[in-house]
């Protein structure tokens, strides 16, 4: 399943999870050659969502790979072949015949084809993992590893009306103290003469609105409206309480799910539903050394219950949008979630590119566009560690900051910054973010002496640390103190920070960083291998395979002090 719901009752959905056919093309011989009619006979066989990465003889591979399907359908009016993640540029043909392309590796996208035949279909996706330094988002300096893959499902939904559902999107509110839908609904027809709808929107199996829609043939129709819901139950991290939310169009539907919390910033600090709000996070990856970023929801279960059990009520997205059904998990759970895009590390003159600027804009769209639905995003976060002390990074969070504006209104905005005093873009977001490693990466400066001096820049306004640690090699124990790579050394160095952290009353919060050790790309001329030992971040809490170091047990053990005292 691609959501952790059903997401439609009245439509025939497939899943093409399962072994595909995959050929890596690193002399990019492949449209040339038209694999996409004929598929060369000598392939890997790859399980999707997978990524080709932990295929041992294309452990480092980047660049081209075309990657097969054949699956068969029943008679439908149309077929929608839908991607929940393809990283990065995809390429996807039906039969031989183009069906079209998109780039970006974290959100959806999907394909329409009327009246397709009966029988057997052979689908064919090119994906390109490349990155460089001036066009895609991530660039090809990265602090994580850029797989490349299929790493979330695939499946196809078969269509036995004239006219569908193409999206809904739902954004939940509280207006003086009741709950309200915005609701942003497209409609299509597939029709040759005009059809009349009657449409219905349930909540929790309650009629709130209906309506006629007349379609004309070929037509597009956005149904777009507020209802007022009165009294609903909030959802919070105590009591994660959500409502279904059906559109209903006679002979289509399609379901999602919300709820309803109100995140409010006020003076230095951030309340949910009226409450002072403190976040306890972690920073997360989808990485795993088996699946990749291909994480199964086993152990996306299994990772939330970590966090929990630790003691923390967040969690960061590091630093993409999560698989949808990871947030479904963390609405379930009640989790907090902070999400942003792939924007992370580029410099003034890598912003000042055109084509970067105008696809971190349509990323950030679409991330919002996607999750705006989600109760456990409390916020929005536009780029980490990008150069923004300087008017090109100013530039670029003015404009994120407003696309996400365009979409949603009702949590606060920010991004992580690296840049300390010198950053100029504060005044533009609603709350600050500071990554900083004060103890591990340098010593110049204590973390109390840090925080005091950026209130004083900041002002009043909410101040969040987003990101600090220090390295531990599972394993690696020491006596002596101060021993660097130690697990003594990193448990001493966290528990400090987060002590400190909690006693200050300035702060809406922390996510350490980060909560499991995770793959790095080499980066340029193998220079990142010198700081990452095991070709790994070694700052988590706990190991690449989740068995916990020091750190976890001595923080978790801090926690637990602070929630009986």
């Amino acid at each position: 399943m691609h959501r952790t719901f059903r997401t439609s009752h009245k439509r025939q959905s497939q899943s093409l999870d399962g072994v595909w056919d995959l050929i890596p093309d690193p002399k990019d011989r492949g449209l040339q050659e038209e694999w996409y009619q004929t598929f060369p006979e000598q392939h890997y066989a790859m399980w999707i969502p997978g990524v080709w990465n932990t295929l041992r003889p294309l452990l480092n591979y980047e660049g081209p790979a075309w990657l097969r399907c054949r699956f068969t359908v029943e008679a439908c009016s149309a077929m929608a072949i839908r991607f929940t993640a393809v990283t990065h540029q995809a390429n996807v043909w039906l039969d031989g015949e183009p069906l079209g392309e998109h780039y970006g590796g974290f959100l959806p996208f999907s394909f329409m084809v009327p009246e397709p035949g009966i029988g057997e279909h052979e689908l064919v996706v090119r994906v390109d993992n490349t990155h460089d330094a001036h066009r895609t988002i991530p660039s090809d300096n990265l602090d994580w590893f850029r797989y490349g893959g299929i790493p979330r499902p695939v499946f196809v939904e078969l269509f036995q009306c004239p006219v569908y559902i193409q999206s809904l999107r739902l954004t939940p509110l509280i207006r003086n103290g009741d709950a309200a839908l915005n609701v942003r609904a497209e409609l299509i027809s597939l029709a040759d003469q005009p059809e009349e709808r009657h449409w219905t929107l349930w909540v929790d199996n309650e009629r709130v609105r209906s309506g006629e829609v007349t379609m004309e043939p070929g037509q597009a129709e956005v149904l777009m409206f507020g209802v007022e819901l009165g009294q609903r139950e909030r959802w919070s991290p105590d009591h994660p309480r959500l409502y279904t939310v059906c559109l209903d169009l006679e002979d289509d539907d399609l379901i999602e799910r919300t709820g309803f919390c109100e995140i409010r910033v006020q003076g230095n600090g951030v309340l949910i539903n009226g409450e002072p709000l403190q976040i306890i996070g972690v920073n997360r990856h989808e990485d795993h050394p088996e699946w990749g970023c291909a994480l199964p929801e086993h152990l996306m279960l299994r990772d939330l219950d970590l966090v929990q059990e630790w003691g923390g009520n967040a969690i960061r997205g590091s630093h993409y949008p999560n698989d949808q059904r990871f947030l479904d998990l963390c609405d379930e759970r009640g989790i907090l979630f902070l999400e942003e895009i792939p924007l992370w590390g580029y410099s003034s003159e890598q912003l000042a590119h055109e084509t970067l600027v105008d696809r971190a804009a349509a990323m950030v769209w679409g991330m919002v566009d996607r999750d705006v639905n989600h109760p456990c995003i409390w916020a929005w976060s536009v780029l980490n560690e990008c150069a923004t002390d300087t008017l090109e990074g100013e530039l670029l969070v003015s404009r994120l900051v407003e696309t996400v504006r365009d979409v949603d209104r009702s949590r606060p905005i920010t991004y992580a910054t690296d840049r300390g005093a010198r950053d100029r873009c504060f005044d533009l977001v609603d709350l600050v973010c500071l990554n900083a490693y004060h103890g591990w990466y340098t010593d110049d400066e204590t973390w109390p002496q840090f925080l005091s001096r950026m209130r004083s820049i900041i002002g009043r306004k909410p101040m969040l640390v987003s990101e600090f640690g220090a390295g531990g090699i599972y394993g690696w124990r020491a006596l002596e103190e101060g021993v660097i790579w130690s697990e003594e050394h990193q448990a001493e160095l966290v528990t400090d920070c987060m002590t400190h952290f909690l006693d200050r009353d300035d702060l809406v919060g922390f996510y350490v960083w980060q909560l499991f050790d995770t793959r790095t790309d080499r980066g340029p001329g193998n220079r990142r291998v010198l700081m990452r030992p095991r070709n790994y971040n070694n700052k988590g809490l706990l190991n690449e395979y989740r068995q916990p170091k020091l750190a976890y047990h001595r923080t978790r053990e801090l926690l637990a002090r602070r929630r009986k005292g």
